[in-house]
């Protein structure tokens, strides 16, 4: 198994360049589905987010924890989004555990697309740690094309997250995605390449 730390600030591109991996013949691990799993009805952390930010997180009738209203008050409360990651972290980092040791005896490209992996002990399980990069323009444009967030929501959310240039002096290998589609796919290829001949010149 050859582990790849996929990370990078909202609106970079993670998650379309870890599903450009996948075709490529990566193992994905998302950590974003794995915290959406733990928040289904009725987990511990469900009961744990519902303790700490109140019933008015909860979507009627499903149950769902509401992820955009919590977002809104995490991401404008550091001490409400250190409240969240207190409980979803460990549900999170457990799952992750658990999807490497299934690959563990695997010769797999494992890449494990995660927002906070320099920030966190899961830099310590990664072989390589590639980030995205693109300009706060196109990020923005990207989010409000893609997801529809207004402008001060994005800057909530990009104030909260570490700053790009510490990403980017962690990184084995930067994606540049300021580009078309196109070129990110011929960026897929190149790193795919690459990340093959890493793990098979591995001693």
């Amino acid at each position: 198994m050859f582990v790849v730390g996929l990370t990078g600030g909202i609106g970079t591109g993670k998650s379309t360049f870890a599903a450009l991996l996948l075709e490529r013949g990566a193992q994905v691990i998302d950590a974003d589905a794995l915290g959406r799993d733990a928040l289904r009805p009725g987990a511990p952390a469900w009961h744990s987010v519902v303790d700490q930010f109140g019933h008015e997180v909860v979507v009627h009738p499903s149950m769902e924890i509401d992820r955009k209203r919590v977002a809104e008050i995490v991401f404008s409360n550091p001490e409400a989004l250190k409240a969240l990651n207190a409980i979803v972290h460990p549900t999170i980092f457990k799952a992750v555990a658990d999807e490497l040791d299934r690959l563990r005896s695997s010769n797999e490209i494992v890449v494990l697309d995660a927002a906070l992996i320099v920030e966190t002990a899961l830099v310590d399980v990664c072989d390589v740690v590639i980030v995205m990069d693109s300009t706060n323009e196109e990020r923005i444009r990207r989010l409000q094309r893609d997801r529809g967030m207004s402008l001060t929501d994005i800057r909530a959310r990009m104030t909260s997250q570490t700053d790009p240039e510490f990403l980017l002096g962690r990184a084995d290998i930067v994606v540049n995605n300021a580009g078309t589609t196109e070129d990110l796919a011929l960026e897929a290829d190149r790193v795919w390449q690459q990340l093959v001949e890493l793990r098979d010149s591995r001693p």
